[in-house]
């Protein structure tokens, strides 16, 4: 049962949004890089582990029922296990469906050049693992495409429109002096649209 605020409702649409939007530039970007050097094709890992990372934060605000900021203070982490670790038991054990172990185990470090060299290197040469994941094409897609459903998973659960734009754009303090005014948990007087 997920019985959420509206304001977590919205920052989980959000970051539904960026998730989508690191999917939609991997499918763009992914033509022109999986042909070429190890760093091109480390940078579309990273788009693709940050539209999974998003995803799970989404899912995040959606099944804790907690104060914002208390929620923000335990998503302020890149590591997947480390999100995954926050969630419902019932939730992780969904999410682990979607992400394949070797996927899990990177990290957005991968971005950069050299630790790519040092993630996929091994007495001076590329290791195996290298070859069955960001050498294979395949494996990208198939991560891909689990991401999408990940994404698909999560969105299902959002059930509050967003009204406005972009996160930037919400003025999160009325929004959450809105809902406490809603439930009886302030001595302001209602908000009158």
């Amino acid at each position: 049962m997920f019985l959420t605020s509206d304001i977590n409702e919205q920052i989980a649409k959000e970051f539904l949004t960026d998730s989508k939007d690191f999917l939609i530039r991997y499918n763009i970007l992914k033509e022109c890089s999986i042909a070429g050097h190890q760093g091109l094709r480390s940078k579309l890992l990273v788009d693709l582990l940050f539209s999974a990372e998003c995803s799970i934060k989404a899912l995040v605000f959606l099944t804790l029922r907690e104060d914002v900021n208390a929620i923000y203070k335990k998503i302020c982490t890149h590591t997947l296990q480390s999100l995954l670790d926050i969630l419902p038991n019932k939730e992780k054990m969904k999410c682990e469906k979607f992400l394949s172990t070797d996927f899990i185990s990177f990290s957005i470090e991968n971005r950069y050049l050299v630790e790519v060299y040092k993630t996929f290197h091994s007495n001076g040469a590329l290791d195996e693992h290298y070859y069955d994941t960001i050498a294979n094409p395949a494996w990208f897609d198939s991560v891909s495409d689990k991401l999408e459903e990940l994404h698909n998973y999560v969105w299902k659960k959002v059930k509050v429109p967003i009204e406005g734009g972009l996160l930037s754009e919400i003025d999160i303090d009325k929004i959450e002096e809105e809902h406490k005014i809603k439930m009886g948990l302030s001595k302001k007087k209602r908000i009158s649209k």
